[in-house]
C-alpha cells in the first residue's frame, strides 16, 4: 500500500508544478505598408492556464505602431529617344522613383512613375500627308527655309 501512496504524491506533485504559460504570438492582423492611413497593428496569443486553472501574466495582445510609409516621387527625368520627327508630335518619356522614407520597408507613392514629358522633342517641321501636319502649334511657313514649321502660339 506504501507503493500506491507513493505513487500518487509524486503524481500530485508534477500536477502543482505545470503553471500557466503562454502560445506563440500568431501573425500581425495587417502590413502597415498594405493598408494606408493605418496607425498599428496587431496579434495575439493564446493563455495556457495552469493545472489550478490560473491564468498567465501579461497581455494577450501585442500593438505595434505603424509609421507614415508615404513616399515622395523624385524630381522627373527625361530618357530615351524621341517618339516622333515632325509637327511637334515627338515626346521623350520622363520617369521618377518612389524615395522610401527613414524606416519604412516599401513605400507607396499615388500616380503613375512614367510620362510622356510635356514638351515636344521633335524640330518641329511639319508632318507630311496623310498626317496631321502639327500635332501642336500652328503651320507657319518660312521664306527663308522655303520649308513649313510648326509654331507654337
Amino acid at each position: 500500500m506504501s507503493r500506491c501512496l507513493l505513487l500518487v504524491v509524486a503524481f500530485s506533485i508534477a500536477i502543482e508544478a505545470a503553471g500557466p504559460s503562454w502560445g506563440t504570438w500568431g501573425l500581425w492582423s495587417l502590413e502597415c505598408a498594405s493598408c494606408p492611413g493605418a496607425i498599428s497593428r496587431g496579434r495575439t496569443r493564446v493563455c495556457i492556464p495552469g493545472d489550478d486553472l490560473s491564468t498567465c501574466s501579461g497581455s494577450r495582445i501585442e500593438l505595434e505602431q505603424c509609421q507614415n510609409c508615404t513616399g515622395q516621387w523624385s524630381e522627373w527625368v527625361d530618357g530615351g529617344e524621341c517618339s516622333d520627327t515632325c509637327g511637334h508630335c515627338g515626346r521623350i518619356t520622363r520617369t521618377r522613383q518612389c524615395v522610401n522614407a527613414a524606416g519604412c520597408p516599401a513605400a507607396t507613392c499615388e500616380g503613375l512613375d512614367t510620362e510622356p514629358s510635356p514638351t515636344a522633342c521633335d524640330s518641329g517641321e511639319v508632318c507630311l500627308f496623310p498626317r496631321v501636319a502639327c500635332c501642336e502649334g500652328v503651320k507657319t511657313a518660312s521664306v527663308l527655309d522655303k520649308r513649313f514649321y510648326c509654331h507654337k502660339e
